[in-house]
């Protein structure tokens, strides 16, 4: 599905084609330009070439040789062709076809150029070295720059263009605006040659070549000012490029002085050619000249400049708060994480070495008089030591500086270490079974991890809150998933001892095993008893 914007752009480029080129023909004297059919249907031709170009991205080919061959019957334009030779270099994917397709085109224009040149050429006195200009112009136009442009793939920032919209809009300031000044001049019957220093044919060459000096203007704004000021008198100033170029020197010009000058030199310039016309005084006329085109393009790009750099620095002190924004809360993070390491490192590793050194000395003392205290002492100090090691491994991830820190990561235990876990339980005197089903199969490290930790929360519940009760630990390989059971039986009393609670262990659990895109269910049943069930597919993984 093509985007919206690229038909209403095809929509607008095929009218614009359908209404201009019947419009430029209209110009012309009859017998002007060649066409073997009537000036009616001509006329109505030529705007169905136009209309044409609705379909220019879908066949390229086909649109390219239909508007190439209307040509033979004298009914399109430079401008249609231009679209078209573009749209073939462009949507085309075998570079064979444009290879064929282009050169043919071409042979085409340049004999329909011939043709009207010999009609044109007589009426204007155009001898053949100016002809030839324009059979140049005429051929860049219609066929050799689009395709050039069409074949050249374009990125973000096109040549010396900060994007392609700047690109295309310079690209139609050179073909829509100096390529048909030429036309205006040539095609109407009230020219005042007395206001041209050159001859008509020269005249019309030397627009078009001063007019594709604007494809430079943001690369070399200085340069092109200074081309337009010293083609001024030379061509007539309603059809030079001046305006637009003062524009961009305000705009993108180096420095003030620069603008100066070049504003100074272009008033200077214009002042001189009403001199020696037949304006030698300072008319409204001037006035009006000197306005339109210095004051108000002068002034227009300075503002357009002074915009541009505003926007540019607040963009760049926008970044710039927002990298500072990220360190400040990166540091912050890094602070608080230092902190909770301290807190947990003081308290909680202090108090399970107690406990550690406590279960060394109980089975120490009980030597072999008391066989269960000795087993007991042995049992604690085991699993103190074991939690010591693993809040070792949490505290270095939380005293990792950032994601370049090449500390390891703390080993976690998987679904594999049920069968310890639930071992370890079964020595405190807890009934356990344990049923696993299914294949074994390689889990991803942190989801067999979160499943550990599942089993081991449903085993912590029971020995708080049904202390003594049998508990079941299911594990089933199904085909696609993986399914984790927990449920202990009612408890037969009140449970012995009060452990603390945090009350997050449930919804922590449930929210990882949901980041997996499983499903979590926890509750009481209607016996009394307690179960936590967490099923996970294992599709791609």
């Amino acid at each position: 599905m093509r985007p919206w914007y690229t038909v209403v752009l095809d929509a607008v480029i095929a009218l614009g084609c359908a209404l201009l080129d019947p419009a430029i023909r209209e110009g012309f004297a009859p017998g002007e330009i060649y066409s073997p059919l009537s000036p009616s249907l001509s006329g109505w031709l030529t705007a169905a070439a136009g209309l044409l170009l609705l379909f220019r991205r879908r066949f390229p080919v086909a649109v390219a040789a239909v508007v190439t061959g209307g040509l033979l019957l004298g009914t399109g334009s430079v401008l249609t062709v231009t679209v078209a030779y573009y749209s073939l270099a462009r949507y085309t994917r075998p570079i064979r076809t444009v290879g064929i397709a282009a050169p043919l085109g071409l042979v085409t224009v340049l004999a329909i150029a011939l043709v009207h040149l010999q009609r044109l050429g007589p009426r204007h006195g155009m001898a053949g070295p100016y002809r030839g200009v324009l059979l140049t112009v005429v051929l860049l136009a219609a066929v050799i720059l689009p395709v050039l442009v069409g074949l050249r793939p374009l990125g973000r920032h096109p040549g010396w263009w900060e994007n392609r919209r700047a690109m295309l809009f310079d690209v139609c300031l050179v073909v829509l605006f100096p390529l048909a000044n030429p036309v205006v001049v040539l095609t109407s019957n009230e020219v005042d040659n007395d206001a041209l220093l050159l001859p008509v044919p020269v005249f019309a060459a030397l627009v078009p070549l001063a007019g594709l000096t604007l494809v430079l203007r943001r690369r070399y704004p200085a340069g092109v000012a200074l081309a337009a000021v010293a083609l001024l008198p030379l061509v007539l100033p309603p059809l030079s490029t001046l305006p637009v170029a003062l524009y961009t020197v305000a705009k993108y010009g180096r420095s003030r002085r620069q603008l100066l000058m070049i504003s100074g030199a272009a008033a200077a310039m214009l002042l001189g050619w009403a001199y020696f016309t037949n304006l030698r005084v300072v008319t409204p006329l001037v006035m009006v000249l000197l306005v339109s085109m210095v004051g108000v393009p002068v002034l227009l790009g300075m503002y357009r400049g002074a915009k541009q750099s505003l926007l540019v620095n607040l963009r760049e002190r926008a970044e710039r708060l927002e990298r500072e924004q990220h360190l400040k809360e990166a540091q912050a993070r890094m602070q608080e994480r230092a902190r909770i390491a301290r807190e947990m490192h003081d308290v909680v590793s202090h108090r399970v070495s107690l406990m550690v050194v406590h279960a060394g000395a109980l089975e120490a003392g009980a030597g072999g008089d008391n066989e269960v205290a000795r087993k007991t002492g042995a049992l604690i100090g085991q699993m103190g030591r074991q939690a010591l090691n693993e809040l070792r491994d949490v505290l270095n991830v939380l005293r990792m500086d950032g994601a370049d820190d090449q500390d390891p990561a703390p080993s976690l235990p998987t679904l594999d270490d049920v069968t310890t876990l639930v071992e370890e339980s079964r020595s405190t005197g807890a009934p356990i079974a344990l049923d696993v089903t299914g294949d074994p199969r390689t889990l991803p490290a942190d989801l067999s991890g979160a499943l550990y930790r599942l089993v081991q929360e449903g085993l912590t519940n029971a020995a708080k809150h049904a202390s003594g009760a049998p508990v079941r630990v299911e594990v089933r390989y199904l085909t696609d998933a993986v399914r984790v059971r927990v449920e202990n039986d009612a408890p037969h009393g009140p449970s012995g001892t009060e452990l603390p609670s945090g009350g997050r262990g449930l919804v922590g659990l449930g929210e990882r095993v949901t980041a997996f895109g499983g499903t979590f269910t926890s509750g009481g049943r209607p016996d009394g008893g307690f179960a936590i069930e967490a099923t996970v597919p294992l599709a791609g993984r």
